[in-house]
């Protein structure tokens, strides 16, 4: 309950460890990623979402802020949307970086600026 009033999500029991130099867009990136390269493909938002969320990110990556509002509407899409746990979880870490890490996105705007 405390973990979860943190908007903390226990899921497949995988943890990732990272220290304050870890780049909390990049690691939104890769949990994208990994949900386009493992989809079944059977669903539109996890099949097409996750490809797009990767686009999303890498146009965030370059500086592109008004990305932002794309992606948290495709990560809504792909939760309320997706038939299976890998594309209704996969939004959990990508908003959770944006909610929790807001200044690893302004530095790649910042970066392209």
């Amino acid at each position: 309950e405390e973990f979860g009033a943190k908007d903390g999500l226990i899921g497949h029991a995988g943890l990732t460890i990272a220290d304050d130099s870890t780049d909390m867009l990049q690691m939104a990136r890769f949990a994208m990623e990994f949900c386009a390269i493992e989809s079944c493909g059977k669903c539109t938002p996890c099949r097409i979402g996750a490809v797009r969320g990767v686009e999303t990110l890498d146009r965030v990556a370059r500086g592109d802020a008004a990305a932002i509002p794309l992606l948290t509407d495709l990560c809504a899409t792909m939760k309320s949307g997706s038939l299976c746990a890998l594309g209704g979880f996969t939004p959990y870490p990508v908003m959770s970086a944006l909610t929790h890490f807001p200044d690893d996105f302004a530095r790649a705007k910042e970066a392209a600026e």
